[in-house]
């Protein structure tokens, strides 16, 4: 089990520091390029890829960098995309919000709100279709979650009881506005998608235990043939919705405070110390995988642009 969390928390530090990375080169260097961060809701993403097999498949968001990561995507291909040079993971035509790795199952991500879950409903009826064991899973915002498409899909991946898991990151914003400005009194997120005949189950987004255990249990399910399921995982949004810096404004439950004491690194951290394992060890597995993420970025940095030649290469739009 030691072995099990040490190497959660290798994965969920790694988010961190790349995105604080990022964010810090962003800001020294003026770049005005939309990116959202994900600090703060690692757990989420470390917590479902966890229960997840090479085979399935992972679609992402906005937000997903720590997607992308957690399912195993290669960092330097990423802060490459980023930066929009040749070497990124879309030969730097993506950037933040359109990032895709074949190699390791992840799917693609795009920032249409919600515009994700249709597309995953489409791939996990290819699995079905040719009766695969592999299963989908794609993740959401609140926000998104309130988007018409969302029951759409609900009700035809109901309909053909499709292997998709749609992870709602409920970090109780879209952008500023939090759920109470949002929703109807009486909106029930369970009610919901069980009125589809989905699954649902409910987890502390900045736990990662919780995470994996309820994942774990929504892939064993889905494995079965019944889906379609949702993951609710309420966690915080450290940072503003869309600028490399920490929004401490218009936030009432998540004030810094708490979110500072519920941090899911931090959490398993402590928890990994209590459990024998030395500070000193966990701070020099920290300082080794800043320096890999150092190096990753001056590798991107330093890297070409594409070839004007190509630029067009790609593009149907």
């Amino acid at each position: 089990m030691h072995a099990t969390l040490l190497k959660a928390y290798k994965k969920m530090f790694l988010i961190r520091a790349a995105e604080q990375k990022i964010a810090d080169h962003y800001l020294r260097n003026k770049i005005m390029s939309f990116v959202h961060f994900y600090v703060g809701q690692e757990a989420v993403a470390v917590g479902v890829a966890d229960s997840l097999g090479k085979s399935d498949k992972m679609l992402g968001n906005h937000r997903s960098h720590g997607h992308y990561l957690a399912k195993g995507g290669n960092m330097r291909a990423m802060m490459c995309e980023l930066l929009g040079k040749e070497a990124g993971s879309s030969r730097g035509k993506g950037g933040s919000m359109h990032m895709i790795d074949t190699s390791v199952n992840f799917v693609g991500s795009t920032p249409i709100l919600a515009g994700v879950v249709p597309l995953a409903c489409g791939v996990a009826f290819e699995q079905k279709f040719y009766k695969r064991k592999n299963i989908t899973v794609a993740f959401l915002g609140d926000g998104a979650f309130e988007e018409g498409v969302v029951y759409e899909t609900l009700n035809l991946a109901g309909l053909f009881r499709l292997p998709l898991l749609l992870v709602v990151e409920n970090n109780l914003f879209s952008v500023n506005s939090p759920l109470t400005d949002r929703r109807a009194r009486g909106h029930d997120s369970k009610t919901i998608v069980e009125g589809f005949g989905a699954k649902y189950m409910r987890a502390d987004g900045n736990n990662y235990r919780d995470v994996v255990k309820k994942a774990s249990a929504l892939t064993r399910y889905l494995r079965g043939g019944s889906g379609p399921a949702v993951l609710e995982c309420v966690t915080y949004r450290h940072m503003a919705h869309s600028a490399p810096i920490f929004d401490e404004s218009c936030r009432a439950e998540d004030a810094a405070e708490v979110r500072k004491a519920k941090d899911s690194i931090a959490r398993l951290r402590r928890e990994l110390i209590k459990s024998g394992i030395s500070e000193k060890t966990i701070a020099r597995t920290e300082k080794n995988i800043e320096q890999g993420v150092e190096k990753d970025l001056a590798y991107a940095i330093a890297a070409p642009l594409p070839k004007k030649e190509t630029l067009f290469t790609d593009l149907y739009v």
